[in-house]
């Protein structure tokens, strides 16, 4: 979604004080089309007349009169258009600079799923990708793994250290067998962030709060791939304890973007999401 850009003396200025309430609302409607339609601030003429339709007014004459609008061969340009809202170029390029910045982080994300889990079994498939089920092989959503029995957890594979809260100890060892059992097997049919959810809503009707924030401060430390800060735990405490389980949904949002303070910006997140729900 994007957004018009509009000084706060844009009603007083000279040009758009004496403007018919037809005219303004004419203006700011052309502003929206040209960014939402990428045009550069240019508007064909079958768009103007669909929207002013039979107006004897013609609100359009008057944005032309001061000099807010300029005729062309096809329709009406929005003077200075580019002096104060995005370009096309601008915003494409903003565009992509995102999606290479995703692609960096499941890049990242994958080779950090194939490190910590290597496949050491034997076994001959494609590596699966760290969201999606196996392709290789059939069914694999329908499979059921028993993971009652003991399975050993890759910790000496995996830099951050287990949690020191024990409750949360034990669902990191169950996530980490969960997944190496799956790998053992060819399959992939969860994503970290899933497990992370279910052990930690497990936690929540315990009443474990401590647990919930030890293993989200795991979480986050496993998506950033080094030790967190003691402010950054307790940034992590404070969100759990406020927001809930609204604080996992923050920071997976927060995850898919490249940032050197993922905590901060989740608990902004957060902090919308929280006020959305509420209204």
């Amino acid at each position: 979604m994007g957004w018009v850009r509009l000084d706060d003396n844009f009603a007083d200025h000279p040009k758009v004080i004496g403007l018919s309430d037809t005219a303004f609302r004419l203006f700011i409607t052309g502003l929206c089309y040209s960014n939402r339609q990428l045009t550069d601030g240019h508007i064909p003429y079958q768009i103007v007349n669909a929207w002013v339709g039979d107006n004897p007014e013609k609100p359009s004459d008057e944005l032309e009169d001061q000099n807010l609008w300029e005729r062309t061969a096809k329709g009406f340009q929005i003077r200075s258009y580019d002096e104060y809202q995005p370009t096309r170029e601008k915003v494409e390029g903003k565009r992509a600079e995102a999606r290479e910045r995703l692609a960096k982080y499941r890049e990242t994300q994958k080779k950090r799923v194939s490190d910590a889990f290597p496949d050491d079994f034997g076994n001959e498939f494609e590596t699966p990708t760290p969201t999606q089920p196996n392709p290789t092989q059939p069914n694999s959503l329908d499979i059921s793994i028993d993971i009652s029995k003991e399975v050993e957890p890759y910790e000496s594979d995996t830099p951050i250290p287990l949690p020191r809260v024990k409750s949360a100890k034990d669902s990191v060892i169950r996530i980490s067998s969960k997944l190496a059992e799956a790998r053992s097997q060819g399959i992939n049919a969860w994503n970290l962030s899933r497990l992370v959810e279910d052990e930690w809503d497990t936690l929540h009707i315990n009443n474990d709060i401590g647990g919930c924030i030890a293993l989200t401060a795991w979480y986050v430390a496993e998506l950033q791939s080094r030790k967190l800060t003691s402010a950054e735990i307790s940034r992590i405490g404070q969100m759990t304890k406020r927001f809930g389980r609204i604080a996992l949904l923050a920071i997976d949002e927060a995850a898919a973007k490249d940032l050197t303070d993922l905590v901060s910006y989740a608990f902004r997140i957060a902090q919308r999401m929280y006020a959305d729900r509420k209204a």
